[in-house]
C-alpha cells in the first residue's frame, strides 16, 4: 500500500514557461529547464556538485538565449523569473486530493531545500506539502542514487510504499533504480523513452495523475 509521494518541483509542480516569457518566447522555458537538468546530471556523474541548481539555470539561460539569438541583457530577468515560477494548472487540487487520501506529501527538488520552499511558497503550494527535501543534503543532483537514498532515509518508509511524481523521465528512472514506485505527468505531448522501465501510472495532467495514483493497485 502506498504511504507517501515524492514530488519533483521544477517543471512538475511549477510551469517553466515564465522563464522564456521574458523574451515573449514561453516555449523556451522548457528548453532552459531541460538544459539545466542536463548539466546538473553531468555534474552528478563527475561528482562536481559545487555549483547550485541556480547556477545551472543561469548557464542554461545564456546557452538557450544565444542559440535563439535573443538579447542577452534579459538573461538576469529570466533567472529572476526562474525563482518564482507559477504553479502548474490543477497542482493545488491534485495535492489536496492526495492529502485527502492520507498520503504523505514531500517535495524533492534539485533547487535545494531552501530554494524549493521559496518556490513552493511563492506559487501557493507550500501549505499542501508536509516536507521539502533538497539535493543539497545529498551533495549531488538527481538522478544520482544518493538523492533517492537520502529521501527514503528521511521518509523512513519502504521504497515500494513511496511513489515519485515527476515530468522528467530520467528522474523517474532514478527512482525506479532505487525500487520506488513511479508516476509520470506528461504536461504536454511527450513520449516515454523505451530504454527506461515504464512508469507505474501516467497521465497528461497532475489532476488526472492524482486520480490514477489513488485508483492504482499498488
Amino acid at each position: 500500500m502506498l504511504r507517501a509521494v515524492l514530488l519533483d518541483v521544477n517543471g512538475t509542480l511549477t510551469d517553466p514557461s515564465a522563464i522564456g516569457a521574458v523574451w515573449a518566447r514561453p516555449d523556451l522555458g522548457e528548453c532552459v529547464l531541460q538544459h539545466a537538468i542536463s548539466t546538473a546530471m553531468v555534474a552528478a556523474l563527475l561528482h562536481e556538485a559545487e555549483r547550485t541548481f541556480r547556477d545551472h539555470l543561469s548557464a542554461a539561460i545564456d546557452v538557450v538565449a544565444a542559440a535563439a539569438d535573443l538579447d542577452p541583457h534579459s538573461s538576469a530577468q529570466a533567472l529572476h523569473s526562474a525563482a518564482s515560477l507559477p504553479a502548474r494548472p490543477g497542482a493545488a487540487d491534485a495535492l489536496a486530493t492526495l492529502r485527502g487520501a492520507n498520503l504523505r506529501i514531500v517535495a524533492l527538488t534539485n533547487s535545494g531545500a531552501d530554494g524549493g520552499r521559496t518556490t513552493l511558497e511563492g506559487c501557493g503550494l507550500l501549505p499542501f506539502i508536509d516536507q521539502v527535501l533538497g539535493v543539497d543534503a545529498a551533495s549531488t543532483f538527481k538522478p544520482h542514487p544518493d538523492v533517492y537514498a537520502y529521501a527514503l532515509s528521511e521518509l523512513q518508509e519502504d521504497p515500494n510504499r513511496v511513489a515519485l511524481i515527476a515530468t522528467h523521465p530520467w528522474d523517474l528512472a532514478g527512482a525506479a533504480h532505487g525500487s520506488m514506485r513511479t508516476a509520470w505527468v506528461r504536461h504536454g505531448p511527450r513520449a516515454w523513452p523505451s530504454v527506461f522501465p515504464n512508469p507505474d501510472v501516467q497521465a497528461d495532467t497532475l489532476t488526472d495523475l492524482a486520480k490514477a495514483i489513488l485508483a492504482h493497485h499498488w
